[in-house]
């Protein structure tokens, strides 16, 4: 048999969810006597084993460790990828003394690919050893014009630096779907306790519709003004994902909820401007209207990643 995807079992947030687990839960305490008497399995022991659900998937809506682990990530290649950006102007400022009049020469050590490396770092990989062999090769005329052979040393050290780190991210990444199958398992199993219960409410109170309504979980009730945005944006591009009116009360929640980096922003046209939001996989985070583009109503969501689709929610609490 083929494996199949875990989904999610129910409607509305995760933390709705379990918010309204706990209360089904407190409902049932309170008048358990009678579930029992219809479904003698529905014991204080069934409810024990509820209230684990339910502590389960509470602590898995609180637990932030998976984004925490993707941005964590993110950061460690993003510094070394500002170490090699900085030896990078090391070197080219060392080559163009020692070698001003040949472009020739200097192309030899990236100055010409540097513009297309600097964006990616699978691609600065692979620039950092070319120029660290350009570097060994005219070593020579380089010291002579001050440059260290520790600091050329140093070109493959940030190098195995930015490999290491984007390794590991992508290692997590093929670990990512499992750790969030894992987290949706023990969100299903806590709505299960609250399908069965439902399910038994609707005969134990057959002759009481205030009581049956009490058990109904409604994923559609809100107390907030929250406007939600979710989908796809294709690989390098850009997408208008919706428009909202402009106010100082606004506030923006961009969660990246796939892999590759996105740049969120709020726009007063279909071109990226303002303040540019870059979050990376896993990751989140709140901006005011005033803080993102005074009076933009467009919102914006960029893929810079050449290769993949990125995924994101957005909601406007107004």
């Amino acid at each position: 048999m083929n494996p199949q995807e875990v989904i999610r079992a129910y409607n509305g947030s995760d933390a709705q969810m379990a918010e309204y687990a706990r209360v089904a839960h407190n409902l049932l305490i309170s008048d358990l006597t009678k579930f029992t008497t219809f479904d003698s399995t529905i014991t204080a022991a069934f409810t024990t084993q509820f209230l684990t659900a339910v502590t389960n998937a509470e602590t898995v809506v609180a637990d932030t460790a998976v984004i925490d682990i993707q941005v964590q990530k993110t950061e460690l290649i993003q510094t070394a990828m500002e170490k090699a950006k900085g030896k990078y102007a090391d070197v080219k400022y060392f080559v163009q003394k020692a070698f001003p009049l040949s472009v020739a020469t200097q192309n030899e050590f990236g100055l010409n690919d540097y513009e297309r490396a600097r964006k990616s770092s699978t691609q600065m990989i692979q620039f950092l050893d070319e120029m660290s062999k350009a570097c060994v090769k005219y070593q020579t005329q380089l010291v002579a014009k001050g440059f260290t052979a520790p600091a050329i040393a140093e070109i493959q050290t940030i190098r195995t630096e930015l490999q290491t780190a984007n390794t590991n991210q992508e290692v997590f990444k093929k670990q990512r779907p499992k750790l969030t199958e894992d987290r949706i398992t023990i969100l299903n199993t806590c709505y299960e306790y609250v399908v069965q219960i439902n399910a038994a409410a609707q005969r134990v109170y057959k002759d009481d519709y205030a009581k049956q309504k009490q058990f109904v979980y409604n994923s559609s009730i809100s107390t907030s003004n929250i406007i939600e945005f979710s989908g796809e944006v294709t690989a390098n591009s850009t997408k208008n994902v919706g428009t909202v009116a402009f106010s100082t009360d606004n506030i923006f929640t961009f969660r990246n909820v796939g892999l590759v980096p996105l740049v969120f922003c709020l726009s007063t046209t279909n071109e990226v401007q303002g303040i540019e939001v870059a979050i990376g996989g896993g990751a989140a985070l709140s901006k005011s209207s005033e803080e993102l583009n005074a009076n933009g109503t467009f919102i914006l969501v960029k893929n810079t990643d050449t290769a993949s689709s990125g995924l994101y929610q957005i909601e406007v609490d107004n």
